[in-house]
C-alpha cells in the first residue's frame, strides 16, 4: 500500500494516441484550466503508458515514497505499469485523471486492489495515488478517492486501507477526506533517497451500498 502526492510530468490523449504538444499548456498558467475527468482504464488502454510512467518516475524523483528508489529508469517504470495493466480486472482496478477538454493531460492516478480472501470480500486497499506536483489545490486526489471509494462501495468493499509516508503532506489530505489513522510502523522502508522512513496506517468505514 503505497500512497504519494508529490508527481510528475505530464502527457497528452487522444483516443488511441498521445500528443506531447498537448503539455505545452502546463507552460501557460495563464489560460483558464480544463475540468477533470475521472477514466477507468481496462487492460486494453495501452495508449496511456507513457505518461504513467512518466508520472512514476517524476514522484519517485521528487521523493515519493512508491516501492522504488531514485532514480527510476524508464525500463524500470515501464516494467512496472506493464504488470498494473496485466493485472487489470475483476480485483485491480486504476483509475486516472486528466483533463476533459481535447486531447487532455495526465494529471493523477490511482490503483484498487481488491481482497480475494473468502473471508475478506467487504475489504480492500488503495495503492499508489499519485498527483502532478503543478496541480495541487485542483481537487485531484479528493476527485479520485471519491471516484474508488463509490467504485468500491458498489462492489461491496466497505472497509478500506491504506499505507502513506509518515509526517507527510498525505497525511493531512486523508484526514480531510475522512480517513482514520490507525497508527505507524518505524523504520518500515527507504524513501526514494535511501533513507528510512515510518509508514503511516490509515482506515476508511464506507456506507454498505451492496
Amino acid at each position: 500500500m503505497h500512497v504519494a502526492l508529490s508527481p510528475t510530468a505530464i502527457h497528452a490523449r487522444a483516443p488511441r494516441a498521445l500528443h506531447p504538444q498537448a503539455s505545452d499548456s502546463a507552460a501557460a498558467p495563464h489560460l483558464q484550466r480544463a475540468a477533470i475527468e475521472i477514466v477507468k482504464l481496462s487492460s486494453r488502454d495501452l495508449q496511456w503508458l507513457p505518461a504513467l510512467t512518466t508520472l512514476l518516475i517524476d514522484n519517485v524523483h521528487q521523493g515519493a515514497t512508491l516501492g522504488f528508489l531514485a532514480p527510476l529508469s524508464r525500463y524500470q517504470a515501464l516494467d512496472y505499469w506493464h504488470g498494473v495493466f496485466a493485472r487489470l480486472g475483476q480485483h485491480h482496478q486504476l483509475w486516472i485523471a486528466c483533463e476533459s477538454d481535447g486531447p487532455g493531460r495526465l494529471l493523477g492516478a490511482v490503483q484498487l486492489s481488491l481482497c480475494p480472501l473468502a473471508n475478506a470480500h467487504h475489504r480492500g486497499e488503495v495503492q499508489r495515488l499519485m498527483v502532478h506536483s503543478q496541480e495541487r489545490s485542483r481537487g485531484v486526489a479528493a476527485q479520485l478517492m471519491s471516484r474508488l471509494e463509490c467504485a468500491a462501495a458498489t462492489q461491496g468493499r466497505y472497509l478500506l486501507q491504506l499505507e502513506t509516508c509518515a509526517d507527510s503532506q498525505a497525511e493531512a489530505v486523508f484526514a480531510h477526506l475522512g480517513w482514520q489513522r490507525a497508527g505507524h510502523i518505524p523504520d518500515h522502508c527507504h524513501g526514494a533517497e535511501g533513507q528510512l522512513q515510518a509508514a503511516a496506517l490509515y482506515w476508511k468505514r464506507l456506507p454498505h451500498l451492496v
